[in-house]
C-alpha cells in the first residue's frame, strides 16, 4: 500500500490540534534532576554502607542513570525544548558528559541511520551486534567463529552480552570523534563533544579515585554501566527485533509505511513506563521523533485509530511478550532471510 501526503497531514494536524508537539521542558527537567538526585543518594549509600549493599544499590543506580540518560535522547531529537541551542546544551550535558555517549556518534547512529532506515541491512547499525547476527546476510559475512557462535550460543547469550553495550557504544563514540576529525577537521561540534567526553571520565573516574581509590570507583562505574547496557537493550530491542528486516531502504513515499511495519509499541504499567521516558511508544516516536515523550501516550490512540482508518499496520505487544519474542528471534536470527523493500515481508519470527 501507499500512504498519501493528505492522509499523513491529516494525522499530524489532529495531533497538533491537541497540543502534542508542545515541548515539556520544565517537566522533563524536573524528571532529570530527580534522577540525578536519586543517583547522588545511591552513590552516597554505596560509600557509607557496608560493601555487600552495593549488590542491591548498583542496579538501582543503573536504573536512575539510564532514565536520566534517556533525556539526552529526547534532546538529540530536538523534542526537549523549542530552542535548538537549549537542546544542544542538554544533549551534551546528559549524553557525553553524564553518560559517556558521544553526541556526534549518537546523532549519526540513531537519528540519521536508525530512524532513517529501521531494520534495513547495511543501513541500520543497530542490526550490527558482533559476534551476533540478526539475519542470514550477517551470518554469511561472519567468520568461522562467528557463524559457530551464532548457531550454537547466540540465543542463550544475547541478553548477558548486552551488558557490554554501554562500553561498545563508548568505544564507537571515540572512534567517531577520530573519523570526524579526519574528515571534517577541528570544528565546534568536535570540541564540544570531545570536551564533554573528557569531562565524563574525569568526573566519573579520575576525581573520585583521588578521594576513594581507583578500584572501588572502577568497580562502581563498570557495574552501573554494565547493568545500564542491559537496561538499554531491554528498552530498545523489543521495539524492533522480531519485526521484519529488509535489504533496501524505503523511498520517501513509503517511509512512513516502513516505520509502521518495522516498529512496535510495548504495553507497560504506567509506573514502569515512566522509566522508559516514552520509548515504549516506539511507533509514535518513529513517526514523530520531535514529539515530547510525555505526549506519546496521548498520541497513541489517535495514531492507532488513524492506522485502522487508512489500512496501515499498527503493532503493539505486551512488554513481557515482546521480550520473549526477542529472545526467541535471536535463537534463529542467523538464518532469517530479509526481503527487498516493497515485497511482502514476514515477521522475523
Amino acid at each position: 500500500m501507499m500512504m498519501h501526503g493528505a492522509e499523513i497531514r491529516e494525522l499530524r494536524t489532529e495531533l497538533e490540534s491537541r497540543g502534542l508537539f508542545e515541548p515539556r521542558a520544565v517537566f522533563t527537567t524536573i524528571k532529570l534532576l530527580s534522577m540525578l538526585t536519586a543517583l547522588a543518594v545511591l552513590v552516597a549509600a554505596v560509600i557509607l554502607l557496608p560493601a555487600w549493599c552495593a549488590v542491591f544499590l548498583v542496579p538501582l543506580a543503573a536504573v536512575v542513570a539510564v532514565t536520566a540518560a534517556m533525556v539526552g535522547h529526547e534532546a538529540a531529537h530536538g523534542s526537549f525544548a523549542r530552542s535548538k541551542v537549549v537542546n544542544e546544551v542538554v544533549l551534551h550535558l546528559v549524553f557525553p558528559l553524564f553518560a559517556g555517549l558521544g553526541a556526534l556518534h549518537w546523532k549519526n547512529k540513531h537519528n540519521r541511520l536508525h530512524h532513517g532506515a529501521p531494520n534495513v541491512v547495511d543501513k541500520d547499525v543497530d542490526l550490527e551486534l558482533w559476534p551476533m547476527a540478526l539475519s542470514s546476510i550477517a551470518h554469511q559475512r561472519s567468520g568461522r567463529f562467528g557463524r559457530w557462535f551464532q548457531r550454537a550460543l547466540q540465543g542463550y547469550l544475547f541478553w548477558p552480552l548486552t551488558m557490554a553495550l554501554g562500553f561498545t557504544m563508548r568505544a564507537a563514540s571515540l572512534r567517531h570523534l577520530v573519523v570526524h576529525l579526519r574528515t571534517r577537521g577541528l570544528d565546534r561540534a568536535w570540541l564540544a563533544d570531545a570536551s564533554c567526553l573528557l569531562g565524563h571520565y574525569a568526573l566519573w573516574l579520575v576525581v573520585p579515585s583521588l578521594w576513594i581509590g581507583a578500584l572501588p570507583v572502577a568497580l562502581f562505574y563498570v557495574g552501573v554501566w554494565m547493568v545500564g547496557g542491559l537496561l538499554l537493550a531491554l528498552i530498545f530491542a523489543p521495539a524492533h527485533m522480531g519485526m521484519p528486516i529488509v535489504t533496501k531502504a524505503a523511498t520517501k513515499a513509503n517511509l512512513w509505511l516502513h516505520q509502521l511495519e518495522t516498529t512496535r509499541d510495548m504495553a507497560l504499567p504506567r509506573w514502569l513506563g515512566w522509566f522508559f521516558v516514552g520509548l515504549h511508544f516506539q511507533v509514535e516516536h518513529h513517526l514523530f521523533p520531535r514529539m515530547p515523550h510525555q505526549c506519546l501516550g496521548r498520541a497513541s490512540p489517535v495514531v492507532r485509530s488513524w492506522c485502522a482508518r487508512v489500512g496501515a499496520p499498527y503493532h503493539e505487544l505486551g512488554y513481557g511478550a515482546a521480550v520473549i519474542d526477542v529472545t526467541r528471534f535471536m535463537r534463529t536470527a542467523w538464518r532469517y532471510e530479509p526481503r527487498e523493500q516493497g515485497t511482502p515481508v514476514p515477521a522475523a519470527v
